[in-house]
């Protein structure tokens, strides 16, 4: 094997003169020689990896390149010496400099690589878990997600420890769970799934799939621990989501159990966004929620707040304005109407 130190020192001269480009190939060949034959001189590595992160510079092929070390490195995780920081100086040296959704590098995927979640994960560091994330979940021309992503949903659900998130972190958890999609978590934990949501903070100006996140949100708020737990916040968000993607949506999975956990719970301004959101896919597909019901929904509603007729028809008006398929259907117009006037018969009596 060749791996002379005269061919270390021109890669330390190289990296202090910037010129990566240039030595990437050779130093590629020699980090794989050393690593596969266990040389002596892999004790040198983390330095020159270590350089290379600090040069600053990124490239299609150092990212190319960075992710080959990774899979090298995770082959021989068991025998090499000081296998972790080589890798997570490897995912750095790739993708630390890397916007999501603007990777141009063509990543291929080996059976090695799946070793990484929980190497990471386990790791505690919080960069090197959104280094990671960077190369798993960009969507180009170039590169498509990683096979595999849902391995990391029961990590990510353990990231409390975490929290308050790096800007950096909270971008590629939120695109990741998009991608993940919410059958993955429940599987795992729901309440678990909220408290990281919680944790995230997720906002209408973040950078996400509407469609993707409408459908998360759907299926989180009508779980129990959802119903409980979720901030409100979110329940505004799913209304937004589902107003500005209805018409990509499936609308067939709506049910009374949570207009009647929600009023039960005494959750009046998380109800008040459950109907619009009820509202804007009226009737429901399936015969899954009768006016009875929902007319005693707005009963309680408008009992506890009176001006939630006016907010509720007010916000449709707004979103009818801005997305064409948003429209107020004249049946639902009816069922508000008889609620509200329940309510204003108990009051005068």
């Amino acid at each position: 094997m060749v791996f002379p130190f005269s061919t270390l020192l021109l890669l330390t001269i190289l990296f202090a003169s910037n010129r990566l480009d240039q030595i990437l190939s050779q130093f590629s060949q020699a980090m794989t020689q050393a690593i596969n034959t266990s040389h002596p001189l892999c004790r040198l590595l983390p330095e020159l990896l270590e350089r290379l992160c600090n040069s600053r510079s990124q490239s299609k092929q150092l990212t190319e390149v960075a992710y080959e070390w990774c899979s090298l490195i995770c082959e021989n995780y068991s025998t090499l010496q000081g296998a972790r920081d080589l890798l997570l100086l490897s995912l750095e040296a790739g993708f630390r400099h890397d916007d999501l959704g603007n990777m141009e590098a063509k990543l291929i995927h080996t059976e090695h690589h799946q070793k990484l979640a929980s190497i990471v994960f386990s790791s505690g560091d919080g960069e090197a878990i959104a280094d990671l994330l960077c190369a798993w979940t960009p969507e180009s021309d170039f590169h498509a997600p990683y096979p595999q992503l849902e391995i990391c949903a029961e990590h990510l659900i353990d990231l409390h420890h975490l929290c308050p998130f790096s800007s950096r972190l909270q971008l590629h958890i939120i695109h990741a769970i998009g991608l993940i999609g919410y059958q993955k978590f429940e599987q795992i934990g729901v309440e678990e799934f909220v408290r990281l949501l919680n944790d995230l903070q997720v906002c209408a100006g973040d950078n996400i799939s509407g469609p993707r996140w409408a459908g998360i949100l759907l299926g989180t708020i009508k779980s129990s621990k959802g119903i409980q737990h979720l901030s409100y916040s979110y329940w505004k968000l799913a209304a937004e989501y589902v107003a500005s993607w209805l018409d990509v949506l499936e609308t067939s999975t709506y049910s009374p159990h949570t207009m009647v956990s929600l009023v039960d719970a005494k959750e009046w301004d998380k109800l008040r966004c459950w109907i619009t959101i009820v509202w804007l896919v009226w009737p429901p597909e399936g015969g899954y929620t009768t006016e009875e019901e929902l007319e005693d929904a707005m009963f309680s509603l408008f009992h506890q707040q009176p001006g939630a007729l006016q907010e509720l028809e007010g916000q449709m008006e707004q979103w009818s304005k801005e997305w064409s398929w948003v429209q107020i259907p004249e049946s639902f117009k009816q069922i508000c109407k008889k609620a509200y006037d329940k309510v204003a018969q108990q009051v005068i009596q």
